[in-house]
């Protein structure tokens, strides 16, 4: 008891005895107190050893108390602080109120932030005043109650992020319920859901999820029923199932649950037939299952699946029930069925059944089969011919015999009295080795009849030796002979005839000459022909063939009384055919049936030349006797002969001719017309002279259109047709032949504008947009009815690519279109401002202008006259490609020395770029230029790169990426009102007037430089314009500064 001995020691006056005994035991603050307590003279000297013992041992919290306690806070602090205690210093500064050294306070927190105190470090951060970082040090050190209560002080904004904040943080301590109420602070519905759920709050999930709409309640319901369905309380599961929109569940929770009718009465209310057919299924397994068969049949017919109650009978082997649902239900299978069943029965060796099944399927030849390989042939023979017949019974009686085999066989068949039969079913089944057999033992009579029949069959296998030797022995040459004609197996045939049957030797002759007509040996033919004694058919052969010479030949020889007759019909035939003959043929043949007055038949053989048997004058002389006939003695037939002829010779290409017949025919519209087919041109205009109904301006007409057609310009213009023929230069493209025709014609130049506009507009289809500008300069051109020409022409040739615009040939077209865009707007009305025209031409001015500066050795005046012009092109996007337009602007506005601006297009013009590689304009953000009221910024996107190097895009990229990095560069754009009369003023809608010379705005009337056409230029910009080309912006005339 150290307490009690001071007490002793003290009061015997032993001061010195209590300050050992208290150092003794080390406690060193206690023999301190003794010592101020009694005055005593080494009081201070103590307590500065005792102080610098602790520092020597490190006990920097112990030190720090003996200063706290001395009143000296500030080194207690430091105390604190070096022994790692930042959380006692922040209490001394707290209870001391000590927060007037900002860095003091500073120090203690950073303290306390790098000792993990965060919450403690937020408590002095908000002393201090520093409300974010106080609130920073709450969220880092978990403390969300005070940095909720900061932030609803301070920062309201940030209380539902912190809420969730809160929330998240319980969920991971596992303090789910906790986190309940922060989530529903925060608006966070699904994570309150989740976090009731986890929380087993299943009344207070189901209030949350009940807000919700229902494709985002669905699946908190069905988590919900899931819960109430383990726990057995049905009820509400189905509720939660039903506000799932899953009722298939709440089913199969009550199936599952044997509760048969409310899972039914629910099916019904909310299931599809389907669905319901499954529950049912179900069930009727359950029967099934139990032996109840009947009932599971009517719950499988009830939902119309008859084949599983089928399929079930079959299993439990009831073939009686299975076949009488198969004929109620599937009838079309029920002789498959039977089919089965009885196979299956024979191979469990119930052949009587089997038998029945057969029978049923109209199978009995498979029961016969059945009973033949069981070797039950009575019961096969029963079967056969109670089913088949007696033939059946037949068959297999034989094949009973066969079995047999022999005089067993035989003298089965015999008893049966079925030898006969039996022979003839041998045959039918090629069996002749056991005919032979049975006719020679019990039937002679038939051997003949077999003797044919096997050699049929020899022959059609091709066995036609054996087959001759058969058909002798059936006494059949005759058959031997055919098969040998048939086969063109002429020495066997000839050998068999002369032996067997002589009188059919001229046959086999005329066989052998029709086969050898077949394959056009005509003499071999007519020799056999001959040997056969049949020359009339040699006659035919040749008369069919067309061999007339052959045929009268022959005739004169072996047919003299045919002769003539052959004669006339070689006449007859050459006529008929209209080939061969001269056309003293053809006149005769119709000669002589005027002569016998058959008018008919002479138009018809007059008509029989045709094309290509007599020359078209030869065959426009017959053909007019067959007009001629028509006209005079068949009035009927006159029309139809005169369209025929004049048909024809059309086809020859005799169009006079038959324009003339036509014309005699008083067909006078058709014989113009076959005029003009056939290009008779003076004979069109003979036919039509005189005829009026407008003929002779058709017949011009048309002949116009020929000239047209044929290219044929020198005749247009003798014809006076000038238009015409510039129209036919033109379809050809034939350009240099149309402006030297147009000169030497004197064409208005109304006339002119089209052809200009044809050329141009071909020339830019050809990606030529240079040579356009070239004609279209070189040519009458109108503003308004070329206006779209003009738009595609400044198009494509503002849109070229970097690589074709540093060509000398494409800085001229340049500068020609503007030209010529100038004269344009000149021909308007003096006071038309505005308007397509004027966009095009200030676009190629502004264009020219550019490109006219950066020709100029560079200065700064020059770059930043550059920089302004490009600025100011940016304006027209829909005729200049954007990628261009950014490109050059931030490239000038970069070498001018404007690195802000040069940052913003150039990246910009990366955005395009990339925007063009993957062609799709949604990855454009306008954000960056959305104070840049001049520009627009059109859906569409260029399909190729204005700068088509990669490499080179790579450098601007490298360029814009390393400027990002300096903090010098301001990215923004400057308010409009600070951009006048500086490079970015161009940016900025404006009611001023524009710059000639920089395209920007001139906000001032004293700044105004009034030029021809109206144009106005700022005048230092002019000037300075003047100073370095010594030619005026606009006019292009030679001009001085006007300082």
């Amino acid at each position: 008891d150290l307490r009690g001995a001071e007490d002793v020691l003290l009061a015997q006056g032993q001061v010195e005895e209590a300050i050992a005994m208290y150092r003794q035991v080390h406690q060193f603050d206690e023999a301190i107190a003794v010592a101020e307590s009694r005055r005593h003279p080494d009081a201070e000297a103590m307590r500065e050893d005792y102080l610098t013992h602790l520092l020597a041992t490190h006990q920097e919290e112990k030190a720090a108390a003996l200063k706290e306690a001395e009143g000296d806070y500030d080194k207690a602090i430091a105390l604190y602080l070096k022994g790692g205690l930042p959380a006692k210093a922040a209490s001394v500064i707290k209870s001391r109120n000590l927060l007037g050294d900002a860095s003091l306070l500073e120090k203690v927190a950073s303290a306390l932030t790098s000792a993990g105190l965060h919450d403690r470090a937020g408590d002095l951060y908000e002393e201090m005043g520093q409300l974010q970082r106080a609130l920073d040090s709450y969220i880092k050190g978990y403390g969300f109650r005070q940095a909720v209560e900061l932030a609803r002080r301070h920062f309201p904004s940030q209380v539902v992020e912190l809420q969730e904040a809160w929330g998240d943080w319980l969920v991971d301590q596992k303090q789910v319920d906790m986190a309940i109420n922060h989530y529903i602070e925060a608006n966070c519905s699904g994570k309150a859901i989740e976090a009731a759920l986890s929380a087993r709050q299943w009344g207070k999930a189901a209030q949350f999820v009940e807000n919700l709409d229902h494709d985002a309640a669905r699946p908190y319901f069905k988590r919900i029923a899931r819960h109430y369905e383990e726990a057995k309380q049905y009820d509400e599961a189905e509720r939660h199932f039903i506000a799932a929109q899953a009722p298939k569940l709440a089913v199969e929770m009550y199936t599952k649950a044997s509760q048969w009718d409310k899972a039914h009465n629910l099916a019904t209310a909310y299931m599809s037939e389907r669905e319901v057919s499954m529950l049912y299924i179900s069930q009727a397994q359950r029967m099934e299952a139990s032996g109840k068969l009947r009932e599971a049949e009517q719950l499988y017919v009830k939902v119309n699946e008859p084949d599983l109650a089928i399929n079930m009978y079959k299993k439990q082997r009831k073939y009686d029930a299975m076949v009488r649902l198969v004929a109620k239900h599937r009838k079309e299978l029920l002789k498959e069925t039977h089919q089965f069943l009885a196979q299956h029965l024979e191979s469990e060796g119930n052949l009587r059944e089997a038998e029945h099944h057969y029978t049923e399927a109209s199978e009995w030849l498979s029961a016969v089969n059945m009973y033949r390989s069981n070797d039950m042939w009575e019961e096969a023979i029963r079967v056969a011919k109670l089913h088949g017949g007696a033939n059946a019974s037949k068959r297999v009686a034989y094949a009973w015999a066969l079995a047999l085999g022999g005089e067993a066989g035989a003298k089965l068949l015999t008893k049966l009295e079925l030898i006969e039969p039996a022979i003839d079913y041998a045959i039918e089944s090629g069996a002749f080795d056991h005919a032979f057999e049975l006719a020679r033992s019990s039937l002679q009579r038939k051997l003949p009849e077999i003797h044919l029949k096997h050699a049929l069959f020899l022959e059609d296998e091709e066995k036609y030796a054996e087959a001759e030797d058969e058909f002798i022995n059936a006494s059949k040459p005759r058959e031997a002979i055919d098969m040998y004609v048939h086969q063109q197996d002429w020495p066997n045939a000839m050998r068999v005839a002369e032996t067997y049957d002589p009188a059919a030797v001229p046959d086999v002759y005329v066989g052998e000459a029709k086969a050898a007509a077949e394959r056009r040996d005509f003499k071999r033919a007519e020799e056999l022909y001959l040997a056969a004694a049949k020359p009339e058919l040699a006659l035919n052969m040749f008369q069919e063939c067309g061999m007339w010479n052959d045929a009268l030949a022959l005739a004169k020889s072996h047919l003299p009384h045919k002769a003539g007759e052959v004669t006339l019909s070689y006449q007859a035939a050459q006529a008929q055919a209209g080939v061969g003959g001269t056309k003293a043929d053809f006149l005769a043949n119709g000669r002589a049936w005027e002569s016998a007055g058959a008018w008919g038949k002479a138009v018809d053989a007059y008509l029989t030349a045709k094309a290509g048997v007599l020359a078209p004058v030869e065959l426009e002389e017959v053909w007019e006797c067959a007009v001629r006939i028509a006209r005079h003695e068949l009035k009927a037939r006159y029309p139809e002969v005169v369209a025929e002829v004049a048909r024809r010779l059309r086809e020859v290409k005799r169009h006079e001719g038959a324009a003339e017949l036509l014309r005699e025919a008083q067909q006078l519209d058709a014989a113009i017309e076959c005029a003009m087919e056939g290009e008779c041109w003076d004979k069109a205009r003979e036919l039509a002279r005189g005829a009026g109904r407008g003929l002779e301006d058709k017949v011009e007409s048309a002949y116009q259109t020929f000239l047209s057609s044929a290219g044929n310009t020198e005749g247009l213009l003798e014809l006076g047709h000038t238009n015409a023929a510039l129209e036919v230069l033109s379809k050809a493209k034939d350009w240099d032949r149309l402006w030297e025709m147009a000169a030497k014609e004197h064409m208005a130049p109304d006339t002119l504008v089209k052809y200009s506009a044809m050329q141009a507009s071909q020339l830019v289809g050809q990606d030529r947009p240079e040579d356009a500008v070239m004609v279209l300069a070189a040519h009458p051109v109108d503003a308004h009815s070329s206006l779209e020409l003009l738009k595609c022409t400044v198009r494509a040739t503002l849109g070229r690519a970097k690589d074709a615009v540093s060509s000398d040939e494409h800085g001229r077209a340049v500068e020609v279109l503007r030209n010529l865009l100038l004269d344009l707007k000149r021909n308007e009305s003096r006071h038309a401002r505005g308007g397509p025209l004027e966009a095009m031409l200030l676009a190629t001015h502004l264009t020219h202008v550019v490109s006219t500066l950066g020709k100029l050795k560079p200065s700064r005046d020059v770059l930043e006259l550059k920089a302004k012009a490009a600025v100011g092109l940016l304006r027209y996007p829909a005729l200049v490609p954007a990628d261009k337009l950014f490109l050059v602007a931030g490239l000038a506005c970069r070498e001018a020395g404007f690195a802000n601006l040069a940052c913003v297009l150039l990246n910009r013009y990366l955005d395009l770029a990339e925007a063009i590689d993957e062609s799709d304009a949604s990855l454009l953000d306008n954000a960056d230029l959305a104070a840049a009221t001049a520009l627009s910024f059109p859906d569409t996107i260029p399909t190729n790169q204005y700068l088509q190097d990669e490499d080179a895009r790579e450098e601007v990229r490298d360029w814009v990426l390393s400027v990002c990095m300096d903090n010098s560069v301001d990215q923004a754009l400057p308010p409009e009102g600070q951009a006048a009369g500086t490079v970015y003023a161009g940016l900025y809608a404006s009611d001023h007037p524009l710059c000639v010379v920089t395209g920007a705005p001139i906000t001032s009337r004293n700044d105004e430089l009034h030029l021809e056409d109206g144009a106005v230029a700022n005048k230092r910009d002019w000037n300075l314009y003047v100073s370095y080309t010594k030619k005026c912006a606009w006019s292009g005339k030679p001009e001085n500064p006007q300082w």
